[in-house]
């Protein structure tokens, strides 16, 4: 009955360590359940020792146990020195992204503005102890790329203090310190996370003016031929979109980069000389020109960009080889793509522009300028808006293609200068087209020297990481890594001691 027994406690004490050791992996939260368990384990362990100490008191004094003692001194020596390495390993974080889409990493954009970090940042979680997990698994990829990265968990249930010290009013709240800077957000996800970091990390906000009184189109209309969705996006990205109004004489001092988006109104010589006064002071200039069906209305605006070595042929874009179908060649799609340049560096897909003008760098003024995106070679600008639907190029009439879409240049003294030849590319009405809007922020990110922030890969156009939690995570690893090598080694034992019978 007493050896009965006695195999009874043997067995319920491995299991009790099986249990004990597959808690601590899975919920090493949960100190107070974990020690329970282990208490209660060694508890059984003293009991079996006790219940059999003579037998163990002969084992002690063989030379097997001296034995068994000389092997778990080194085992406890390589566990030292694995220790070690994962030490080290846990403070220079790596990582290999195996899925398809790489949804387990961050995407480039977030990498580009760590990078940019030379600064510690500390971050303090303000969360419900149940969502820690959850919220440590996004912060390790961030982590992964930047080790220096400093996460203070706290309980906002057990630590009033703190919360109300650091006026929080929502869980979970994620504050990001550096340079005695700070910033909040409560919606947990990479793009207001990166957000967050980028914006205490600049010097200043960057500022956007986009003139409103020279065209009809807005940023601030819902309507299907306006911006606002683009203004939108441009905002997630930390910029700050302000409307001006150049005819109003206002200073640009304030603005990092002036838009002239499908200027329609002629801009007067006193405007033109404040354009340039800002572009020649380092400042940045987006323009976006549609072609004038009904006769050329901006001679002036023309003849200054010409001066400045852009040619804005009023023309539109046919391209019958490479066009959205049933256009009938009005809405060519781009062939061409210049990725040696930042803002289309790591570019994939097609862009299109529909009802499109021309452009061209004026070689007298500037020499070494960047064609962007170009049309197919089998394409033209038409001039002759009343016969579209003769698809004919008329030579010395017409203007021979390829047709640039887009042109880049910065100058000696360092003002930018971009150029679309379309307005509607970017409008609302073609906001699910991912590539159009990323390639116009990234534009903005290029004029504003936020080089950084350049990427196709868009936060607030991909899809989220996919976690595994922590208690999943130790799960998968003590089945994996403990309980079936053992199961394994007990078949293997049984195994061998039934052949040994026969």
């Amino acid at each position: 009955m007493k050896k009965m027994l006695s195999t009874i406690l043997v067995i319920v004490n491995i299991i009790l360590y099986l249990v004990s050791f597959a808690l601590w992996i899975s919920i090493s939260d949960e100190v107070f359940l974990n020690s329970v368990v282990t208490i209660i384990t060694l508890v059984c362990t003293v009991i079996v020792v006790l219940m059999n100490r003579k037998s163990f008191m002969s084992y002690y004094m063989s030379t097997q146990f001296k034995g068994l003692t000389s092997a778990l001194t080194t085992c406890v020596l390589v566990f030292c020195i694995i220790s070690l390495f994962n030490y080290l390993a846990f403070k220079n974080p790596y990582q290999v992204d195996l899925s398809e889409s790489a949804l387990n990493s961050l995407r480039a954009q977030s990498i580009k503005v760590l990078e940019s970090v030379d600064e510690e940042i500390q971050l303090k979680v303000f969360a419900l102890k149940k969502d820690h997990l959850p919220i440590n698994d996004l912060l390790k990829l961030y982590r992964v790329k930047k080790s220096d990265i400093q996460v203070e968990y706290i309980d906002v249930q057990t630590r009033p203090d703190l919360v109300k010290l650091h006026s929080v009013t929502k869980a979970p709240t994620i504050i990001v310190e550096m340079k005695g800077k700070s910033s909040r957000i409560t919606r947990i996800r990479e793009l207001e996370l990166t957000n967050a970091i980028f914006k205490i990390s600049r010097e200043k906000e960057t500022v956007v003016c986009v003139d409103s009184s020279h065209t009809r189109l807005s940023w601030f209309s819902e309507d299907a031929n306006h911006h606002s969705a683009l203004r939108g996006l441009l905002e997630l990205e930390n910029y700050r979109v302000e409307d001006y109004k150049l005819v109003s004489s206002e200073p640009l001092n304030a603005c990092d980069v002036l838009v002239l988006w499908g200027v329609e109104i002629d801009l007067d010589e006193r405007e033109i000389l404040s354009v340039n006064s800002f572009l020649e002071k380092g400042r940045s200039l987006l323009v976006g020109i549609n072609p004038k069906f009904n006769g050329d209305t901006i001679p002036q605006f023309r003849s200054y960009l010409k001066q400045k070595g852009i040619l804005v042929h009023n023309v539109l874009a046919l391209s019958p080889s490479s066009h959205i179908k049933g256009s009938k060649g009005t809405v060519p799609i781009a062939t061409d793509y210049s990725k040696k340049h930042p803002i289309l560096e790591g570019f994939s897909g097609i862009v299109f522009f529909p009802l499109s003008t021309a452009l061209d760098f004026n070689r007298k003024v500037i020499k070494k300028g960047t064609k962007l995106i170009t049309s197919s070679p089998i394409s033209w600008g038409e001039s002759d808006f009343l016969t579209l639907d003769k698809q004919s190029f008329d030579e010395g009439k017409d203007l021979p293609g390829p047709i640039h879409f887009a042109l880049a240049h910065e100058y000696k003294k360092g003002g930018r200068i971009l150029t679309f030849s379309n307005t509607s590319f970017v409008s609302n009405s073609y906001r699910k087209f991912t590539n159009h809007f990323s390639l116009f922020v990234n534009s903005i990110s290029w004029l504003t020297r936020n080089d950084q922030l350049i990427s196709f890969e868009r936060v607030t156009m991909s899809n989220e990481p996919v976690f595994i939690s922590r208690p999943q995570l130790g799960i998968i690893f003590f089945f994996s890594v403990v309980f079936l090598p053992i199961v394994l080694i007990i078949f293997s034992i049984v195994i061998y001691r039934r052949r040994g019978k026969l």
